[in-house]
């Protein structure tokens, strides 16, 4: 009787063994399966979490971007006010430059066959002496007279003589109501002139001719 149970007993013994083995094979299994979905949960949230880092400075960088964009706008902005004053600082520049420029010499000399004239200036851009003087014109060789004055401010202008420093020799009719000739020269008779001037109507006395003299004699 003892001997038959030993033999049942050596009988189930290998198959509880077999039993704890697929148990420990289901719980190593179980074990593995936690294992991975655990380590796929930790790689997935660190892969989150460092896209999440490479997207902020992204963002930072769109906003420094639109933050930029009206200091751009500034830029431009102060950039067309300095190409403004450029330009317009060169056309001061070359408006100086054309004041500071001397006048074209467009006088004309020529020679006279009257022996006392050295040379015969005319100038088309002579103009008019300004004249105060209103209504109809009356010439005048009254030296009060404003018609006086404003003949011998014809010929300082182009003698170069001034009223202080010259001598009126003579300054009469020259063939004509509104037509005047005047021989003048400075005070030391070093220059020595002949104008011919014409009335010009609500303008004054116009230069039409200038001749340097050799000497008075014979000049009036």
């Amino acid at each position: 009787m003892s001997e038959r149970k030993t033999r049942s007993s050596r009988h189930l013994q290998p198959s509880r063994n077999k039993k704890l083995d697929k148990m420990l094979n289901v719980l190593i299994g179980i074990v593995i399966i936690l294992i991975v979905i655990t380590a796929t949960y930790v790689f997935k949230w660190q892969d989150d979490e460092q896209e999440a880092n490479k997207e902020e400075p992204v963002q930072e960088q769109k906003n420094d971007e639109g933050e930029q964009e009206p200091q751009k706008e500034e830029d431009s902005a102060e950039n067309e006010e300095q190409s403004i004053d450029k330009e317009q600082s060169t056309d001061e520049d070359q408006s100086k430059e054309e004041e500071q420029q001397p006048e074209q010499n467009t006088a004309e000399e020529t020679t006279s066959d009257d022996p006392i004239v050295d040379r015969v200036v005319t100038d088309k851009n002579w103009k008019p002496t300004p004249t105060t003087q209103t209504g109809a014109h009356v010439s005048s060789y009254d030296d009060q007279s404003v018609d006086w004055a404003e003949k011998i401010a014809t010929i300082t202008a182009v003698t170069g003589i001034t009223n202080d420093n010259m001598i009126v020799w003579r300054l009469q009719n020259n063939g004509g109501a509104n037509k005047a000739i005047a021989t003048v020269s400075t005070k030391d008779k070093s220059e020595k002139y002949r104008v011919s001037m014409e009335w010009v109507d609500n303008e004054g006395w116009l230069p039409v001719k200038l001749e340097q003299l050799k000497t008075l004699d014979g000049a009036y």
